[in-house]
């Protein structure tokens, strides 16, 4: 029952900031310079994996902020090494309906981005709603043809489509390969 009332409330809360008018651009990889991206903690293979994009990306010349979430009943074994990282544990910092409580998040979305990519795995709450709230040209999402209740996807400008779970490696290969083709 109450997780019925608590996801309608989300939904809600959701709906809101997608009311808001904003700027679309599309850049082509080359130009785009700053990057947020939305993620769930997870092994540290996946963290390796991420980081090794950031990294890359870093000698690029791009400038790239994340913000990850933190599952209750998952342990961390490994420590985050990129410095603009923000970590919203479930525990701490999320209200009753799962809304991140005041001052979390502001970092990250008080930034300005020329690309969002929100690496989660949907239906989450936690990468729509930043998605939603962060000040992006081009925000990115991932969603996978399998799955019947990824629940509303209006906040992303790009889609890219799976078949599957998603893959982090696979996925912003995909987003690099699209935006590569953009031509100005």
């Amino acid at each position: 029952m109450f997780d019925i009332i608590k996801k309608k409330y989300q939904y809600r809360q959701l709906r809101k900031m997608m009311l808001s008018r904003r700027d679309k651009r599309i850049e082509n990889w080359e130009q785009i310079r700053t990057i947020g991206l939305v993620f769930v903690v997870g092994s540290e293979e996946q963290w390796n994996l991420l980081n090794r994009f950031i990294s890359t990306q870093k000698q690029n010349g791009k400038h790239i902020v994340i913000i990850g979430y933190h599952p209750k009943d998952l342990a961390i074994n490994y420590i985050f090494t990129h410095t603009e990282t923000t970590i919203c544990h479930e525990k701490e910092d999320f209200t009753f309906f799962g809304l991140p409580k005041e001052g979390v998040v502001d970092h990250f979305t008080g930034l300005h981005y020329d690309l969002l990519v929100d690496a989660t795995e949907q239906p989450c709450f936690f990468g729509k709603y930043l998605t939603a709230c962060a000040d992006a040209d081009l925000k990115v999402g991932y969603t996978n043809s399998e799955t019947d209740d990824e629940g509303p996807m209006e906040m992303y400008d790009l889609t890219i489509q799976g078949n599957e779970k998603i893959d982090f490696g696979n996925y912003m290969e995909q987003i690099v390969k699209y935006l590569t083709m953009i031509k100005k």
